[in-house]
């Protein structure tokens, strides 16, 4: 966990808090810490959950290891699922492509039917609504509906951004990000500013207040500072949730013991919880071990070549393909995004990308697919989001006229990510088997889809530095 042992940055944007943010996290990072391991695996032995991970894009399994997700939820899927005694499992549900009607009747459905088949087989439930790190995705809204359907409209919400893989801090309930070695509150980084889920409060507490419109208001929602969790640990947290009468709290964390003093916490308090977390929190309340690293020789089946799909237009990810551009080792064809919108344009774009691809497949070479990076905005935020599901189609149709099996796909990307996998690969069920790099996961696609077994790395548009992407694809070459 590089993020954690020495790699920690130590600059942030206003340089006079510098000394004092970086100096205290560091400083948090290196006090005597307990772990609750023991004890959270004590709980879900004598309780025998299953903890379902609605994942709003498939990025969310960026920390976890051999664990099945789900990319459909009707009846049959979800009982099914109790009937296979599962303990976790993710469901895709690719929320933060819809518009916020629609992912709020998903969230309803799911969450309808999770309740169902609970009453069902008698399993206690814990559902986790995973979200973005960065702060981008459908709040409250869509953890509301999902409470109306599990029948807990009051349920209080906790959220939990923290993920350390990938530089994301919460202390003193302000979110912090890590941007190539400068330490920025959430709302001064890139992902602030995005055209569909964009904010303006860093500060946790305000952050619901904003993304509520001002429903939830501030002297409703509570927070878990760090000092109580070092001192008191999960009791503090069960006692606070057994007393206070909070709708919603705010989670501080910058370590696995800060999560996992919360976890077991909210376990023994009994209080109706949904939760509202980045990647890390699932490791810590469902008792998974991080695991090492993936080897491409650990993942790699058959067929020829490989495919990169990059969708995601964030500066992170520009700046890694930029960097990938300078190897000399791979095919590149740019898909030009101002094209698609004419019908003739999207046509031949489409085919001839399609055709690029297998050529280089058949020469067992890897090729790299790119969105131009300009991007293209829409007049209010309902119009970005449908600019960006055109985009995804467009990769979707060309992905399913490629006719040449490649030894990995991946796609840079959550939306893109989604799509490709459910739309243009039939993916209905896969094992996540890790990570590939820290907070990279990797898929093994079920036998259902149009590859099978065959490994899809998820990467995630604001993950890793610069050198991230060509790191990756480094590992899935012939040694």
């Amino acid at each position: 966990m590089a993020a954690l042992q020495g790699s920690l940055p130590l600059r942030i944007n206003n340089q006079e808090k510098m000394t004092s943010v970086s100096e205290k996290i560091i400083s948090l990072l290196n006090r005597p810490k307990k772990s609750f391991k023991t004890e959270i695996g004590q709980w879900l032995a004598k309780h025998d959950p299953i903890i379902a991970v609605l994942d709003d894009d498939p990025t969310g399994c960026q920390t976890i290891h051999d664990i099945p997700v789900f990319t459909e939820w009707s009846d049959q899927s979800i009982d099914s699922i109790f009937r296979e005694g599962l303990r976790t499992f993710y469901m895709l549900t690719n929320s933060r492509s819809m518009q916020p009607e629609t992912a709020n009747e998903v969230g309803y459905t799911i969450g309808r039917r999770l309740r169902e088949a609970s009453k069902k087989y008698g399993r206690k439930l814990i559902v986790i609504s995973r979200s973005d790190s960065t702060l981008r995705g459908h709040y409250p809204n869509e953890v509301n509906a999902l409470a109306n359907g599990l029948g807990k409209p009051d349920a209080t919400h906790i959220l939990i951004p923290a993920f350390f893989e990938g530089g994301r801090y919460t202390l003193n309930d302000i979110h912090y990000l890590d941007n190539n070695g400068e330490w920025m509150p959430a709302a001064e980084s890139p992902f602030a500013k995005d055209s569909s889920f964009g904010f303006t409060s860093s500060n946790l507490r305000d952050w619901i207040v904003e993304k509520s419109d001002g429903e939830v208001k501030l002297e409703n929602i509570g927070s878990f500072p760090l000092k109580n969790l070092e001192a008191e640990g999960p009791d503090y947290v069960s006692s606070v949730l057994k007393e206070d009468t909070f709708s919603h709290y705010v989670a501080n964390a910058v370590s696995y013991e800060d999560l996992e003093a919360v976890a077991l916490g909210c376990l023994k308090s009994d209080r109706d919880i949904l939760f509202r977390t980045a990647a890390s929190f699932i490791n810590a309340i469902a008792n998974i071990p991080l695991a090492p690293l993936l080897r491409g020789s650990d993942l790699i089946s058959s067929g020829t070549g490989g495919l990169v799909i990059v969708g995601s237009y964030v500066p992170k990810t520009t700046e890694q393909l930029t960097v990938l551009m300078e190897e000399t080792g791979y095919e590149f064809h740019q898909i030009d995004v101002e094209k698609i919108f004419d019908s003739n344009g999207r046509s031949s774009v489409i085919q001839d990308a399609a055709t690029a691809v297998d050529k280089a497949l058949q020469a067992d070479r890897t090729m790299v697919l790119y969105t131009s990076r300009v991007v293209v905005k829409g007049t209010n935020k309902s119009e970005s989001l449908d600019i960006v599901n055109s985009v995804s189609e467009t990769l979707v149709e060309l992905v399913q006229n490629i006719s040449v099996r490649p030894k990995f796909i991946l796609s840079k990307g959550g939306i893109t990510s989604s799509d490709i996998a459910t739309k243009a690969l039939n993916v209905k069920r896969a094992k996540i088997k890790g990570q590939i790099l820290e907070g990279v996961p990797v898929w093994e696609l079920g036998t259902e889809s149009r590859f099978p077994h065959m490994p899809y790395i998820v990467f995630p548009g604001n993950v890793g530095d610069r050198h991230a992407l060509c790191k990756v694809l480094n590992k899935m070459q012939p040694q």
